[in-house]
């Protein structure tokens, strides 16, 4: 192995210090957020849509395909299922190599490298020590427990050179798609246990992503196959849905994923991960201003029958800074175009674009990925 690949699987590690014995991210620290205005500015419509995609790997080594989303598009970072993960080593391989060709290739960004690891059912890093589901964990209610199995999680991952966890689940309900995958029925509760998590992810210098909002936990239909409708008026949103989201946030939470789901009380129209209503709510009545992440738009909940590029331009519009798309590599590249397309032609402005690149690689900095370069 390379020792530039060596770097680039430490460098989530590289913030301790004796002020910061554990290595933690340190938010609003340093002129990370100058750096990528400045960035952002230099790149070209290409490179800035490309860091907003997160895409699958086809298997458990890089491929024509991925290889050519890295070199050519520019994509921000890959989406890692059970099936690309047979092992710590064999994983640590892919994601070094990955790194690599992403350092080495202009403008030279370090890549986003997601997993789906909760604990309980939803755990895809073979690897990684095994932990109760979130069901359990929130009925002893201890925050402490929380924070300790978010923090052994995190760091386990990323000896593999996994950097973004999108965990933890902050829905509040066991619905049809969360299960024991909800801390529990109290927002409350929730809300203590999901802000512990993201505290314990940061420990590990782990990126989180709390999920779904504005709620997937009342939901009686399943966003994998279907598009779920939530009826709840706002006074039950604000009081039940969003407390959970408002604590991630409060604990500095990184990135929040917007679900493929129907709220008539703030959007009749559309799922919240293409409606500009919900994430404007997200920012301007939550208060987040971190990266905005949609639920993965190869869901039938948002795309249906469809291939996924329609669903993309939208969710860019609607507001969304980084997008998760596991369909076919064609789908994929499709979906990229789409936007490009977008962007060139007026109807998404680059400003926007801008906007949501400099977020994305203000995260980077934040977690020093970017000291692989």
């Amino acid at each position: 192995m390379s020792a530039l690949i060596a770097l680039v699987l430490a460098c989530g590690c590289a913030g301790a210090s004796k002020e910061n014995p554990g290595g933690a991210p340190q938010p609003g620290g340093g002129s990370g957020g100058e750096k990528s205005a400045a960035r952002v500015e230099e790149m070209s419509v290409r490179e800035l849509v490309g860091q907003m995609f997160v895409i699958s790997v086809g298997g458990t080594e890089p491929d024509y395909y991925i290889e050519k989303m890295i070199r050519e598009r520019n994509i921000g970072g890959v989406l890692l299922f059970a099936h690309n993960m047979e092992s710590e080593a064999q994983t640590r391989s892919l994601t070094g190599a990955l790194q690599e060709l992403s350092i080495q290739t202009e403008p030279s960004i370090p890549l986003l490298v997601a997993v789906d690891h909760e604990g309980g059912k939803v755990s895809k890093a073979p690897w990684v020590s095994r932990q109760p589901a979130p069901a359990r964990v929130g009925a002893r209610g201890d925050p402490a427990e929380a924070r300790e199995i978010a923090r052994q999680i995190g760091g386990e991952l990323l000896r593999a050179g996994v950097n973004t966890d999108l965990a933890p689940v902050v829905d509040t309900g066991f619905g049809v798609a969360i299960g024991s995958r909800s801390y529990g029925e109290d927002p409350q509760l929730v809300a203590r246990m999901g802000a512990a998590a993201v505290e314990g992810f940061e420990s590990a210098s782990v990126v989180s992503a709390a999920k779904h909002f504005p709620n997937h936990g009342p939901a009686t239909a399943d966003s994998h196959v279907d598009l779920p409708v939530v009826d709840h008026d706002l006074r039950t949103v604000r009081s039940y849905d969003l407390p959970p989201f408002e604590a991630a946030i409060g604990a500095g939470v990184p990135m929040v994923m917007v679900g493929h789901l129907v709220y008539p009380a703030i959007d009749p129209d559309r799922p919240a991960s293409l409606s500009p209503k919900a994430v404007r709510m997200l920012r301007e009545e939550v208060g987040f201003d971190g990266v905005v992440v949609t639920d993965d738009l190869a869901m039938a909940g948002v795309s249906g029958d469809a291939p996924p590029a329609r669903a993309a331009v939208a969710a860019v519009e609607a507001g969304a800074d980084l997008l998760l798309i596991s369909s076919l590599p064609q789908e994929q590249a499709d979906a990229y175009d789409a936007v490009v397309e977008a962007v060139e032609t007026g109807e998404i402005a680059r400003e926007q674009v801008e906007a949501s690149v400099e977020r994305v690689l203000e995260v980077k900095e934040r977690y020093s990925l970017s000291e692989a370069r």
